[in-house]
């Protein structure tokens, strides 16, 4: 640990009741004590003190966290995260050539092309001081894609696009532990949205919201600019009059993505958007700072594709109890994961609703 508070919080952590497990989706999904916050923390300060053994299963472990702060956002202790500590050992991980297969194999696909889907085309559009960056888990969605194009020709915004390729913001390194590489990513983004001479950028994706506001500086990489999520940004348009929309007569569930509703407190603004589209709200038994993790793509967040399916069953089984007419969320990678209830992006629902005039 780097101090004596760290081992001190660590150790809180450890020795806690553990009733945040309650909270945990991994461990709801499973029932493995294992991989409950409080014995992840234990796992974590037994081998700071050198009597883990068998690193290669304890570092299997630390894989197995959906990364998604559910523990953070129900831990009784203030400016705690078990993150950091399961992120340290990641990195350590990936030092000593310990990681899972999968997400082995991402990071061989993003040291290829600089992204971990093996994009080759750049996405280059539009002009203005505005950007909108369109994530990795969004470049193949062109539903979506064709939705925010709709969006910004109808509001005259002056927006530049842009992503693909090479650009991306580097999550799935920093998931991995390689902070060597997750900082090159982040000193490309900056030098794409410097070069593009942007003031204000537009996300998709809230795990690039993360990286981008908040890790980037862990790393040494301040942007310098101002970043809105999609659904803040739709929602803005809308109160101002910038898009005209019909008035729906449907219900609809919202699916908060974890990033968004426990790392950026973004939970009001999805919900604007569908109260002025006019739908009849049906929330999930889990949802806002109570959501559920999908699951996420396996591999960087997730090194185990069994865990990850585990999840993305549970959360489509809640979801499905609204019976709602249409499930909306506001993450690409979510959207793809929770297909089964014929998930939709949120800007899509915006797009099919404006009144053209």
């Amino acid at each position: 640990m780097e101090d004596k508070k760290e081992t001190a919080q660590i150790t809180n952590c450890a020795l806690c009741a553990n009733m945040c497990k309650y909270s945990c989706p991994t461990y709801l999904a499973t029932g493995k004590e294992t991989i409950t916050p409080q014995k992840m923390a234990r796992l974590i300060l037994y081998e700071e003190k050198a009597l883990i053994e068998d690193k290669p299963d304890f570092f299997d472990v630390m894989f197995q966290c959906a990364m998604c702060g559910a523990c953070k956002a129900h831990c009784i202790y203030d400016n705690y995260d078990l993150r950091k500590f399961i992120q340290g050992e990641r990195s350590k991980a990936f030092k000593e050539g310990m990681l899972p297969h999968e997400t082995r194999k991402i990071i061989e696909t993003f040291t290829r092309f600089g992204n971990p889907h093996g994009e080759r085309q750049a996405l280059q559009k539009g002009s203005g001081d505005i950007g909108y960056f369109v994530s990795c888990s969004a470049y193949r969605d062109q539903h979506l894609l064709k939705a925010m194009d709709r969006i910004i020709t109808v509001s005259k915004e002056s927006v530049q696009q842009f992503g693909g390729a090479d650009i991306c913001c580097g999550a799935p390194l920093y998931h991995a532990g390689d902070m060597e590489g997750f900082k090159k990513a982040a000193e490309k983004v900056k030098g794409e949205i410097q070069n593009r001479k942007l003031s204000r950028v537009v996300l998709d994706c809230p795990t690039c919201m993360k990286m981008m506001t908040g890790v980037y500086k862990d790393v040494g990489v301040d942007l310098g600019v101002e970043f809105v999520h999609t659904t803040e940004f739709l929602s803005d348009l809308l109160r101002k009059g910038k898009i005209s929309v019909r008035g729906a007569n449907n219900t609809a569930t919202f699916h908060d993505p974890c990033i968004l509703a426990n790392d950026m407190g973004i939970t009001t603004a999805p919900r604007e958007i569908l109260g002025a589209l006019g739908f009849e709200i049906i929330e999930p038994v889990h949802s806002r700072e109570d959501t559920h993790c999908c699951g996420g793509l396996c591999g960087a967040r997730i090194g185990d594709c069994r865990l990850s399916d585990r999840l993305r069953l549970m959360r489509i089984s809640e979801l499905k109890q609204t019976a709602a007419d249409v499930y909306l969320s506001a993450c690409p990678t979510c959207k793809a994961v929770l297909s089964d209830v014929d998930m939709k992006y949120i800007a899509e629902l915006v797009a099919e609703q404006i009144i053209d005039e």
